[in-house]
Formats: C-alpha cells, structure tokens, sequence
C-alpha cells in the first residue's frame, strides 16, 4: 500500500491521479471533507498529532511524503516519517526543495534540509525531490494580470528553469512505484530557462493585450508578505529565493525530469496554455 499526504495540493492532486487506478492507495486528509473531495481511499490524521499517524499507516510500505509550508514542518514531518517506519514502510518518496541543506540561509531550505537528513539516517529507501521555482506560482499572479495587465515580482532579470507541478507528480509516482527502486536526491527542472519578463511577453501573445512584468524591491514584497501574516522566516525566505533568482541561482537546467519518465518536461507554454482561463 502507498500512502499519499499533501494529496490536495498543487503536487499531491497529481500523484494521486497517477497512482489511484493502479496500485493500492490511501490518503491522508486532515478532514473529512478534504478526503471525499478526492474520489479516493482516505484516512484522517494529523501531523502535528503523533496519535492519529499510527493508524494512518497501518499496512502502508511506501509514503509520498508532502505538505504546506509552515514554521513547523520539520517536526510535523519528522512525527510523519517516525510512524511510517514504526509501521513498516521501507520507501519514502518527499518533496523538498532545490537548494535544501542544513547549513541553508534560508530557514525554509534547512527546515527541507533537516527533514531530508532524518530520512537519510533513517534507514528505508529513499527519494528526495528537489524542484525548482513551480509554474503553478505564476497563477498567484493571475488576478493581477486579469485586471491590471501586470506580472509582479523581485525577479529582475534573471532566469530560471520553471517546473511544471504534473511533471513533479509524475517524477514522484516512478519513484514510488519503479520495480528498482533509485535512491538519493532528484534535481527537477524544465527544459528552458525564462525571465518574467519572457513570461509577460509570452501572456500578452497568447491573451491578444499588453501583459508586462513589474519588478518591485524585494524588501518591499517581504514587507506585504509580513502585513497578511506570513511568519517573518517564511516571507524573508522567500525574499532570499527572489533574490538568488535575480542573479541566476535557479537557472541550471536538469535532465532528471525526462530521465525518470522518459519524455521531457512541459513548457511554460504548454502550461499556459492549459491554464489561460485563469489569466483571462
């Protein structure tokens, strides 16, 4: 049995629409609610609460372990990865971040990085995914470029190897599910390295009007994160990946995508195009 977590996210959706048809799947939700809105085999628990994982992972062998951001996920997904190994799982398939260490400036890159430490030492086969910046992210823009025209962000110019969400999912339900079982950390990427601005001139083709890419001082975004209550470590995390992004730290191109399961990755155009409804 495969247990799914993060199965309502922007990733865990996918996997499970992967795997649901083929292998024998749980979920986890938090509530009810979340687990009948997947059409899937569920169980509620919660990270945070040691108790409700025990049963959760009754019989599972295998784990896809996601889950939000939050200032506690190193221990959430610690507790997480305790109990499925107390269960008998004996592979674990997570999704960490390009760039997650320890030893990170970012706080959110070493909470990935401790979490991926744990699991190393653990003692089950492992697989760490380690995406780059998500095309999904752009749709956080999407209201923006609805009303204003406007694509925002600390990005300046540099340029980056986005990811499409689909093609992390399918990277992840190989890695579940390979007979050989590969082991250690996945760099995944796109295939093409673009600017916002290219992303911008890219919206304004396909929507027929102006799309430009407004660059705002990174200070000022981490300063609007805080004001909606985003936890000062998370928003100035973000602040440092803006920035790196800016000077091409994200910008190396993989082939792991393609290697993994055997066909290249989306475009930024192919995403697009499947998502132009929400910028129009």
């Amino acid at each position: 049995m495969i247990i799914v977590t993060g199965a309502t996210g922007s990733i865990g959706a996918h996997v499970v629409q992967h795997l649901r048809n083929h292998v024998d799947l749980r979920v986890l939700v938090l509530t009810e609610e979340r687990g009948k809105e997947l059409g899937a085999p569920y169980v509620v628990a919660d990270f945070n609460d040691p108790r409700t994982l025990a049963p959760a992972f009754k019989g599972a062998q295998r784990l896809f372990l996601n889950g939000p951001v939050d200032e506690a996920m190193a221990r959430q997904q610690k507790n997480a990865v305790g109990a499925a190994i107390a269960a008998g799982v004996t592979r674990i398939v997570r999704v960490s971040a390009a760039g997650s260490t320890v030893t990170s400036d970012r706080a959110l890159n070493r909470w990935h990085g401790e979490v991926d430490g744990y699991i190393e030492s653990s003692g089950p086969s492992f697989a760490l995914l380690r995406p780059t910046f998500f095309m999904q992210n752009l749709l956080k823009s999407s209201q923006s470029v609805r009303s204003e025209g406007q694509l925002c962000g600390g990005f300046g110019q540099g340029r980056l190897a986005f990811i499409d969400c689909r093609d992390i999912a399918e990277c992840g339900a190989v890695l579940l599910t390979e007979a050989v079982h590969l082991s250690g950390a996945f760099v995944l990427t796109g295939r093409e390295t673009l600017s916002f601005v290219d992303v911008a001139t890219k919206l304004s083709t396909k929507l027929d009007r102006s799309v430009s890419y407004v660059d705002r001082p990174v200070a000022e975004l981490v300063t609007a994160m805080k004001s909606r209550g985003v936890p000062a470590s998370i928003a100035e995390s973000f602040g440092k990946m803006m920035q790196a992004i800016s000077t091409g730290g994200a910008a190396a191109i993989t082939s792991t995508v393609k290697d993994l399961t055997g066909h290249e990755p989306r475009t930024v155009d192919d995403f697009l195009n499947d998502y132009l409804h929400q910028f129009q």
